[in-house]
């Protein structure tokens, strides 16, 4: 679907990493999996901090924006704040509604707010349906809340 649609070229030039130096000076650092990565577990619940503290080590930022496996955190370890959106289509976590998360950046500070939103579910399974896309039934297994990662253990997103 990606290349019938036409997005393989423009996801193929996304930058591996986005660096932005808010208003107060902190360095935000926005990558999909981990810092220096593009593939593999990425940053989860289940790390210790010890773990986590190895992943961000190198990233030369006071707050890092991650993703991939559309699981909510809020973390900070060896000064470094680490912040997963969570997904808005595509949830892993034992709460199903989607999740995203807005930063608000002044001179003064930033914050960070994690947010849910109810949506209709079966509206979105129907689409699926109706696309014929080849990782359908994964996809909503998603939606239904069946598919869990190997980390998660019971934990809450």
């Amino acid at each position: 679907m990606v290349t019938a649609a036409g997005w393989f070229d423009w996801l193929s030039a996304l930058h591996l990493e986005d660096r932005v130096l808010l208003p107060d000076g902190t360095r935000l650092l926005a990558v999909h999996v981990a810092p220096g990565q593009d593939d593999g577990s990425g940053i989860h619940p289940a790390l210790s901090d010890d773990e986590l503290s190895l992943l961000v080590a190198e990233a030369s930022a006071d707050l890092v924006c991650v993703g991939h496996t559309h699981w909510p955190i809020d973390r900070t370890v060896a000064g470094v704040r680490v912040i997963n959106t969570g997904s808005v289509s595509n949830p892993v976590a034992l709460d199903l509604r989607a999740s995203y998360a807005l930063i608000d950046a002044t001179e003064a500070g930033y914050h960070v707010e994690h947010r849910r939103v109810a949506y209709d579910v079966e509206v979105e399974i129907e689409a699926v349906e109706r696309s014929r896309h080849p990782s359908g039934s994964f996809i909503i297994s998603h939606f239904r809340g069946e598919r869990h990662p190997w980390w998660a253990n019971g934990r809450k997103g």
